[in-house]
C-alpha cells in the first residue's frame, strides 16, 4: 500500500482512499451515519419551515383572496362599495386567455349588520358565483352543517358566527346595510349551510351570498369590488403581471396578495430571520457531530499513519488520501441522507403534526390551523444536502492539515 502511494499518481491515491474506507467498516459507518442524520435533521427543519410558509400563503390565496386581485384604484385606500367597478367583457376574456391565470373569480364585498332574534353581529358579506368560488376555494368541502348553495336567495354563514347569532340551517338571517351611493339595503335570507374556514376570524364574521343576490342587496348591479386571479402557483401569476397591467383600464389596479396582506408577508420575513438563527445552531450541532467522529477517526489511526510516514510516504499524498476518505464518506452520507429523508418528509407532508393545548388554542386565535405542516419541496432537500456536504468539506481540512504534522516517532511510540 505504501509503495503504491509513494510511486502512484492521483488515481492510485483515490483507489487507496476508497479501499481504506472498508478496512474498518464500523468506523466508516459511524462517520457516514453522522452525516446521514445531519441531512435528515436539516431537511426536516427546512421542510417544516417552508411548509408553514406555504400553508400561510395557501390560506390567503386559495382559501380567500387569490394570488392577486384587480380592484378599483381607490379601493385599497377606501374599501367602500362605492369604489366598486363594472368589469368589461373584453377584460374578462383577456384575463382568461393570459398564460399563468387559471381562474378569474368576480366578487362583491361589503359589510352589513346581521340579526336573528335578539342577537346582532357585524358581518362581512361576500357575493360570489357559487360554482367558480367552489373551484377556487373548495368552499363546498368546508360545509359542516346543512348544504352548499341550492337556491338563489340563500346564504352560507361561518360556524362561529352562527353560534353567536343562535342560527342553524333553515333559519332566516336579517341583514341591513348601506348599498351603492348610499341607498338603504335590507334583506331576509334563509341559511343554506354553515362552513368552517381554516381562518377562525372568517368563521366569526363572514357570510356568503350568490353574486346576483349580493348585487341586488347592495343595489350594485353588474358591479364587483374585485376580480380574484388564481394560478397554478405564485410564480406563474408573477410572470403574468406585466401582461395584465398592460391590459388594465386606467381606473383599475392589480394587487398581489403580498400587497393586500403586508402583515402576513412581514410575519413570514420575520420568521425566516428567526429560523435562520435556528438553522445556524442546527448546522453548528451537525458540524461538531461530524467533527467529533473525524477527530476520533484520526486518533484511532495515529499509529497507522505514523507507520506510513516512517516508511516513506509523502505527507502531501497522505493528506490528500485522508481528504478523499472524508469526502467519500461525505458523499455516501449525503446521498443516504437524501434517500432517507424522502419517506420521512413524505409522511409528515401528508400527515401534519397536530398542536394541542394552549399552543393550539393560541394558533387558532391568531388565525392559523393548529398543525405543524411540512413541505414536499425538492429544493429543500437539495439545499440541505449542499449545506451538510459543505460542512463535511470544511471539516475534511482538519485531517488534511493534521497529516502534515504527523510524527513517525511519536506515533510509533504510542
Amino acid at each position: 500500500m505504501t509503495t503504491q502511494a509513494t510511486s502512484g499518481g492521483f488515481k492510485s491515491i483515490v483507489k487507496i482512499a476508497w479501499r481504506n474506507l472498508w478496512r474498518n467498516k464500523k468506523r466508516t459507518l459511524i462517520t457516514a451515519s453522522s452525516i446521514f442524520f445531519g441531512v435528515i435533521l436539516s431537511a426536516l427543519m427546512g421542510s417544516m419551515q417552508e411548509g408553514s410558509y406555504q400553508k400561510m400563503i395557501e390560506n390567503v390565496a386559495r382559501f380567500y383572496a387569490g394570488h392577486a386581485q384587480i380592484q378599483h384604484k381607490d379601493y385599497p385606500d377606501n374599501q367602500s362599495i362605492n369604489n366598486s367597478f363594472v368589469p368589461s367583457d373584453s377584460l374578462i376574456i383577456r384575463l382568461n386567455h393570459t398564460d399563468g391565470i387559471d381562474m378569474v373569480v368576480p366578487r362583491l364585498e361589503s359589510f352589513a349588520l346581521a340579526s336573528s332574534g335578539n342577537q346582532t353581529e357585524g358581518v362581512m358579506v361576500l357575493g360570489v358565483k357559487p360554482e367558480q368560488e367552489d373551484q377556487m376555494t373548495k368552499l363546498s368541502d368546508k360545509i359542516v352543517e346543512g348544504n352548499y348553495f341550492n337556491g338563489p336567495s340563500q346564504l352560507l354563514a361561518g360556524k362561529e358566527l352562527a353560534e353567536n347569532l343562535g342560527i342553524s340551517p333553515g333559519d332566516t338571517l336579517v341583514m341591513i346595510s348601506q348599498g351603492l351611493h348610499g341607498v338603504s339595503a335590507f334583506g331576509k335570507y334563509p341559511v343554506a349551510g354553515l362552513f368552517s374556514h381554516p381562518n377562525p376570524e372568517l368563521n366569526r364574521q363572514l357570510v356568503y351570498l350568490p353574486l346576483d343576490e349580493a348585487m341586488y342587496f347592495f343595489q350594485a348591479f353588474d358591479h364587483v369590488t374585485s376580480l380574484a386571479l388564481v394560478g397554478n402557483s405564485q410564480k406563474a401569476v408573477n410572470k403574468a403581471i406585466p401582461e395584465i397591467n398592460q391590459n388594465l383600464e386606467q381606473n383599475l389596479v392589480l394587487r398581489t396578495w403580498q400587497e393586500m396582506f403586508p402583515a402576513i408577508l412581514q410575519q413570514i420575513e420575520s420568521d425566516r430571520a428567526t429560523a435562520l438563527i435556528m438553522k445556524l445552531i442546527l448546522y453548528l450541532v451537525i458540524g461538531f457531530g461530524i467533527l467529533g467522529t473525524v477527530v476520533m477517526l484520526m486518533a484511532e489511526r495515529q499509529h497507522e499513519l505514523s507507520v506510513m510516514v516512517a516508511v516513506g510516504m509523502y505527507r502531501s499524498k497522505l493528506a490528500l488520501m485522508l481528504l478523499l476518505e472524508i469526502l467519500w464518506m461525505g458523499v455516501m452520507g449525503v446521498i443516504a441522507g437524501f434517500i432517507g429523508s424522502l419517506p420521512v418528509i413524505a409522511w409528515f407532508a401528508s400527515h401534519p403534526v397536530p398542536i394541542t393545548g394552549q399552543a393550539g388554542e393560541w394558533m387558532k386565535n391568531i388565525g392559523f390551523e393548529p398543525y405543524m405542516f411540512f413541505a414536499w419541496d425538492v429544493g429543500v432537500f437539495l439545499e440541505q444536502m449542499l449545506v451538510v456536504f459543505v460542512l463535511t468539506l470544511l471539516i475534511s481540512f482538519y485531517p488534511f492539515v493534521r497529516a502534515f504534522k504527523i510524527s513517525p516517532i511519536v506515533g510509533l511510540r504510542n
